[in-house]
């Protein structure tokens, strides 16, 4: 009878452990396209699509259209403040980047997706 108890209490000890990591692991979002200021020291004009993706991770989201396509990640500053971050690139390679509601920025989009 002792040999079943302690059986037993390893097995439900066991068991506990293992859901105990299963909701920590489980239960901690992963925010695909958050990345912090520090991780653009990592980027280089002219950089691939993929080779972007390997330093910063997926984006947020993408869009695309016939002249460009742009990522988008999200710097969270603590607070409830948000900076996101874009990435414009055409023909695969990454033209230009910088916070993506600066005028001065979306201007920079506009002469390089529509230079007529």
């Amino acid at each position: 009878m002792g040999s079943a108890l302690v059986k037993w209490t390893l097995r439900v000890g066991l068991s506990v452990t293992l859901v105990s990591t299963m909701t920590l692991l489980l239960g901690c979002p992963v925010h695909t396209g958050k990345i912090h200021g520090t991780d653009l020291t990592g980027i280089r004009l002219g950089m691939s699509k993929q080779e972007v993706i390997g330093v910063l991770g997926k984006p947020q989201n993408a869009s695309a259209n016939d002249a460009f396509e742009a990522y988008r990640y999200f710097e969270d500053l603590g607070m409830y403040r948000l900076v996101y971050h874009e990435l414009v690139f055409v023909d695969d390679k990454l033209k230009l980047y910088g916070i993506a509601n600066d005028p001065a920025f979306r201007l920079k989009v506009q002469s390089v997706t529509n230079p007529h």
